[in-house]
């Protein structure tokens, strides 16, 4: 199993949960299942309430693509001496990376889960708004000033992922409930409102990658579902799971 995080940051994503009370997506899926997470260069460390790009992880030029992360995840796996399939679960821009390393190594996956992905058809949904978003999308986390920072090049990644067929393992789809959070109050080039339809629009490609996939609103979250409500993403982890030893 491992943990694919979205776009710039690093794996600690995983281990956060919203209610201090509560426990993480990692630390429960991690009762029952050998669970992996890990840093893309250029992603930004998240607990103790600092934010720095992460040293665990070696630099590489800027920009990349999502063949570049799926080549560094491949090789992670090989080197690992564990033994797949794997099950992906990924949020947000992370679940190009998952979508497109099934694609590539379609043998070495049993299910993907994508939490609040981003849908290859977003650019397409925006029209004419999409670089105003994708500017935005690429300063989150305000280490664009930051030398090594994570640049995704995300038309370039579209286009790979566009070259191969989707297999024919479980999926499962989580989508927030709730208007996405930390936009600029007066984005330029697109309202919050572009934002919410395009994205609403784009899940529903998510679920059409396979049939019967289950899709599962997450009333009360917003984008960081895995984080508000983390229960909601080990339950659809396990669905996938089961369907993957059927």
């Amino acid at each position: 199993m491992l943990l694919e995080s979205g776009y710039h940051e690093s794996s600690d994503a995983w281990m956060l949960a919203e209610d201090d009370t509560d426990r993480s997506v990692y630390a429960r899926l991690a009762d029952r299942y050998r669970v992996c997470a890990y840093d893309r260069a250029g992603t930004l460390l998240l607990l103790n309430g600092a934010q720095s790009v992460t040293g665990r992880t070696t630099p590489v030029p800027m920009p990349r693509t999502a063949a570049d992360v799926v080549e560094d995840l491949h090789a992670g796996f090989e080197g690992s001496g564990e033994q797949g399939p794997f099950i992906l679960t990924a949020h947000s821009l992370g679940g190009f990376f998952a979508r497109l390393y099934a694609q590539t190594y379609p043998e070495d996956l049993s299910g993907l889960v994508f939490v609040d992905a981003f849908p290859l058809e977003i650019p397409e949904l925006f029209g004419d708004k999409w670089p105003a978003y994708k500017a935005v999308l690429d300063s989150t986390g305000g280490g664009a000033a930051v030398e090594d920072y994570e640049q995704i090049d995300i038309e370039a990644s579209i286009a790979q992922l566009k070259e191969a067929p989707f297999p024919e393992i479980p999926v499962a789809v989580i989508t927030k409930g709730e208007p996405f959070q930390g936009l600029p109050d007066s984005p330029v080039g697109f309202t919050a409102a572009d934002l919410e339809t395009a994205w609403v629009a784009g899940q529903s490609y998510l679920v059409a990658l396979r049939p019967n996939t289950p899709h599962l609103i997450a009333t009360g979250s917003d984008h960081y579902i895995h984080v508000r409500q983390p229960d909601l993403v080990e339950a659809m982890v396990d669905i996938v799971a089961n369907r993957a030893i059927r």
